[in-house]
């Protein structure tokens, strides 16, 4: 995607579709805010520069077990 070109906000539709897809049921009433939330965060992802990302290896996330014994 090429910086400075808008993108359109995702639709209540999309949302709910792309939500499904992965097996996240969204309650009708929440899905207006989380349309905000998801668009918010899709814009400013937008904003961070455009390096050569694919050369870069990704941390692996660290989970600390929760079970105490």
């Amino acid at each position: 995607m090429e910086r400075g070109i808008k993108v359109e906000d995702l639709s209540v539709s999309e949302i709910q579709t792309l939500a499904k897809s992965v097996g996240i049921n969204i309650p009708e009433h929440l899905l207006e805010e989380v349309g905000y939330s998801l668009n918010g965060l899709l814009e400013a992802l937008d904003t961070i520069p455009d390096y050569q990302w694919q050369h870069i290896e990704a941390l692996p996330i660290l989970i600390e077990n929760q079970l105490k014994d």
